[in-house]
């Protein structure tokens, strides 16, 4: 076929058919037919359809043939009985008709105890909302079968719903609790400034070295929160490219060696391997581990940081002999802004963001971090990443 004709076949597709398609369409959504009235017709539809089938042409052949004269014998409690053919098929037509009757009824109420449920799901689903989310949910008592699986499916979407609700007020409340402070220190150290500080230069040179600390502190706690943010809206995105993460943990032990002052670093086995990622994010979950490892060790403590190819994968680990944490730490501490209770009115600074990104950043690259800890004997993280051999 011509490209000139397939295009006049578009064009009378365009010009007529669709507006047909389209009026069509248009009619059919302003006409409103309950769900059991359109059962029931197609129920009913369908059993005169098959007895047409059925009685049109076996009707023609007794009406048009001596057939019709034929008379049917058959003995019932010693008796002979006997019917004319045709009168027999009309009793049989009308025995059909009603049983098309009972079985539309029977199918009507049926479809009807249906749509009743469904009527009970939609009222119920409709007085949901944000603040009886945790206690109203759609009944399953009495349904069975795909209604019962529709009403479970709803419910656990609204069990999730709940949980992200919840998970995002905490995370609001959280955030808003971790600022409160810093502002705090911050507009206390302005106050004094503002009354005399000025004019005392030991006044003057701690308060500016109070309000340059807590405002990093808010600076670090931002730009977790807009990352933590970015992965929740799905926005944020991973610049995957082939590296030697054995260089990475070298130059992550150099800088731990400079910034852990009075702690021994000591680098375990680190195998020069070729991975295929995102180079910042990685180091930067290294550094969340080293970092925790620095907090929570004391002068004299050793930290390990290592690098091995086990079973084809990478095994990061970064250990320490440090204060380490008991079994409901190790149970939490991947929570935003979970600090164990050992720390959390001590001396030790954070926000409790840190293991959360580093668990993000390994999930992105389909790894895992585990924890291994003592509590005051020390703690090992270790991930594992999958290796891709590169020719």
């Amino acid at each position: 076929m011509s490209e000139e004709k397939i295009e006049k076949i578009r064009c009378f597709l365009r010009k007529y058919w669709l507006p047909l398609v389209e009026k069509k369409n248009q009619i059919k959504s302003r006409i409103r037919l309950s769900i059991q009235l359109q059962i029931t017709l197609c129920y009913t539809a369908m059993m005169l359809f098959v007895g047409a089938l059925i009685f049109i042409p076996v009707g023609h052949v007794i009406i048009h043939s001596e057939l019709k004269n034929h008379m049917l014998r058959f003995h019932y409690s010693g008796q002979e009985w006997q019917i004319n053919l045709l009168d027999g098929f009309e009793v049989t037509v009308v025995l059909y008709l009603a049983g098309v009757l009972f079985v539309v009824e029977m199918a009507k109420k049926n479809i009807s105890q249906i749509t009743k449920y469904i009527g009970k799901m939609i009222k119920q689903s409709k007085r949901i909302t944000i603040n009886n989310l945790s206690q109203e949910r759609i009944s399953e008592e009495g349904m069975q079968n795909e209604l019962k699986d529709v009403a479970s499916t709803i419910n656990s979407m609204l069990d999730r719903l709940e949980g992200s609700y919840e998970q995002q007020k905490q995370f609001a409340s959280d955030a808003s609790h971790e600022l409160r402070t810093p502002i705090a220190v911050i507009q206390g150290y302005i106050n004094m400034l503002d009354r005399w500080g000025a004019e005392d230069p030991e006044v003057l040179a701690e308060s500016v070295e109070a309000i340059k600390n807590e405002a990093q502190s808010m600076k670090e706690l931002v730009e977790k929160l807009l990352f933590l943010s970015r992965n929740d809206k799905k926005t944020l995105k991973l610049t995957k490219r082939k590296f030697n993460i054995g260089k990475m943990v070298e130059e992550t032990i150099k800088e731990a060696k400079i910034i852990a002052k009075n702690r021994n670093v000591e680098a375990l086995d680190v195998d020069h391997l070729i991975f295929y990622g995102d180079r910042q994010m990685m180091k930067e979950a290294i550094r969340v581990l080293v970092e925790n490892a620095i907090k929570y060790t004391k002068d004299g403590d050793t930290i390990y940081i290592g690098c091995e190819e086990i079973d084809n994968q990478c095994v990061l680990t970064v250990a320490d002999t440090g204060i380490g944490m008991d079994e409901k730490d190790m149970e939490n501490i991947f929570r935003r802004f979970y600090r164990s209770d050992h720390v959390r009115n001590g001396d030790i600074s954070g926000h409790g963001l840190g293991l959360s990104i580093a668990k993000l950043i390994v999930a992105k690259h389909v790894g895992t971090i585990q924890v291994k800890s003592q509590y005051t004997r020390g703690t090992c993280f270790r991930i594992t990443l999958p290796i891709q051999r590169f020719e």
